[in-house]
This record gives C-alpha cells, sequence and structure tokens, in this order.
C-alpha cells in the first residue's frame, strides 16, 4: 500500500531519485569486467547523475573490493571523527547515540575499530565477509539504534530515497560518506569516481539531488550537514533532526581535519567512561566458537 510517508517505487524510464520524467542522456559507457553497456543519464528536475538499469550489479561485486584504493584511511579517518563526536555527545548529553550500525561495513573495520576504543558498534553488508568485525556482524539486538553509518555507499544505492526509508529511517544519527558533485555539474568521463572498470557506482548526487531524496523519503532537508573530508571537498554528511548533533559534527569534523583529536581523545574517551572492548570481544569470540564446536555431532 503506499501511503504519503511511503511514495511509490519510480517507474521505468523516471528518474530513481525523484520520479521525474525530465531525463537527458550524457553518455554511453562500458561497466564492470564484462563491459557492459550502460548510459549515463541526468535529471534536470532533480540534478541526479547515474547510471541507469543497472543490471550488471552480479558481475560488479564477484569482487567487492577491487580497487578500493583508499579503504584503510577512510576508515582510519572515518573512526576518528566518530569516535570525537559521539564523545561530544556523551559530554553533552545529547541523547543515546549507541548502538551503532555500520551499513555496508566491508571488511568490517569502522566497527572493529571503534570498538576497540569501547563503543557498541556493529556491521552488515550482503556482499562481504565482515571478518574484522566478527561475530559482531549483524544488527545490534532488537533495541533502538543510536547511530547508523554508511561510509562509501550511497554511491552503490540503486534508489537513494528508498535506502533513506527503509535503512535509515527515524536513526537519530546518520553519518556517512559519498563525494558530491557540484550542482549542475557533470563530469566528464574520466572522473575518478564513476570507477566504470568495476561497475559498482551508479549514483552520483549533488547536495541538490540528494535533498530531493531526503524529502522523498520523508526527512527535512535542514538536518543535512556537509564538510570537507581529509584529501575531498563534499565527501563527509551527517543527517541528524537535532540541531545540537549537527554542531557537533561540525566542530569534530574541523578538529579532526587538523589533526586535534589525538590530543582529545586519550583523556576525553576515559572521562566519559569509555574503555576498550578488545579482550571482552575477544572472550565473546572465543566462547562462541566453542559453543559452535560443541554442537557439531561426533564423528
Amino acid at each position: 500500500m503506499v501511503t504519503a510517508e511511503t511514495p511509490p517505487h519510480p517507474s521505468a524510464g523516471a528518474c530513481p531519485n525523484c520520479g521525474g520524467d525530465r531525463l537527458t542522456p550524457v553518455r554511453q559507457v562500458r561497466v564492470s569486467k564484462a563491459h557492459v553497456a550502460a548510459e549515463l543519464a541526468h535529471c534536470t528536475s532533480c540534478d541526479f547523475l547515474f547510471l541507469a538499469d543497472p543490471t550488471w550489479l552480479d558481475v560488479a561485486y564477484e569482487e567487492s573490493f577491487y580497487g578500493d584504493t583508499g579503504y584503510v584511511d577512510r576508515n582510519l579517518h572515518a573512526s576518528r571523527l566518530l569516535r570525537l563526536l559521539l564523545v561530544i555527545g556523551r559530554l553533552g548529553r545529547f541523547g543515546a547515540s549507541e548502538p551503532g550500525w555500520d551499513l555496508g561495513t566491508g571488511l568490517g573495520m569502522l566497527p572493529r575499530l571503534l570498538r576497540d576504543h569501547g563503543f557498541d558498534f556493529h556491521g552488515t553488508d550482503a556482499y562481504a565477509a565482515m571478518e574484522l568485525i566478527r561475530p559482531f556482524c549483524g544488527p545490534p539486538g532488537d533495541g533502538p539504534i543510536g547511530c547508523k553509518t554508511a561510509f562509501e555507499v550511497i554511491e552503490h544505492v540503486p534508489c537513494t530515497p528508498d535506502f533513506l526509508r527503509q535503512e535509515v529511517g527515524a536513526t537519530p544519527l546518520f553519518v556517512f560518506s559519498t563525494l558530491m558533485r557540484r550542482e549542475g555539474e557533470i563530469p566528464g568521463p574520466d572522473w575518478w569516481y564513476y570507477a566504470f572498470g568495476n561497475g559498482q557506482h551508479i549514483s552520483f548526487h549533488s547536495r541538490r539531488s540528494f535533498e530531493v531524496a531526503m524529502e522523498q523519503a520523508g526527512m527535512d532537508p535542514s538536518w543535512l550537514v556537509c564538510i570537507d573530508g581529509p584529501v575531498h571537498a563534499r565527501a563527509l554528511h551527517l543527517i541528524a533532526p537535532s540541531a545540537r548533533w549537527r554542531r557537533a559534527f561540525r566542530v569534530a569534523g574541523a578538529l579532526v581535519n587538523r589533526g586535534l583529536d589525538g590530543l582529545l581523545l586519550p583523556w576525553l574517551e576515559p572521562l566519559v567512561g569509555l574503555r576498550t572492548r578488545i579482550i571482552p570481544d575477544h572472550t565473546i569470540a572465543m566462547e562462541r566458537l566453542r559453543s559452535a564446536a560443541e554442537r557439531q555431532p561426533c564423528p
């Protein structure tokens, strides 16, 4: 059943972001290792740039990490940003920000780094084995989620409004990264972020197109904050109804980009009661392995 809160999915030939029909073909490209023909299209109504009808995704995800040269550095920076942001939230008593859930976690490096510093984070990923976050690779229980993250996920999503509605929903704090274009910009065929060779990047937002996606998902665009990352402009983002979280995100981003978190976190994290989960998590992992072994039938 379609309601005002759940607008209908765009029909064939419509923009997957706004549902409009003012689509302009940009160019034909070849994507994935199978060199599938694809059309890069632009919606002049909402400024969304995308690869239409991505039928090649099964092939694209056969090698989920091929060419992701920024994975380690990105997760190290993201963990520093989130640690400082969540500590600010604890100090200011902004409300529960845990447990946390990293969507599209990949190897699970981000939630593992956060758990190592005391935060209760889990990860999920339909296309990866999540080796680093086992056995915490699943939704963190049935209760409310304080924070969700999705670093380098939005550009993989065919329909951003659906993702925001279904995966983010009413979560009070959503931190994510994707490289946003300038409004109206259509990068040339050699733009590195297209990554046509692996075929996984299919959605290329500007701030304008992303705000339209938020409106389609029933979110207020004023909840969005965009800041520069350490390498790329317009790369780090937050959605939060609370103005305090939005201010804290700007402050945390500025401090981390200047390297000042290294001076603050060693004494702020213990101050708010955070303790590493390295040994407790090791104990849980070993107990689960032992239990699994005991359940196996004797040969």
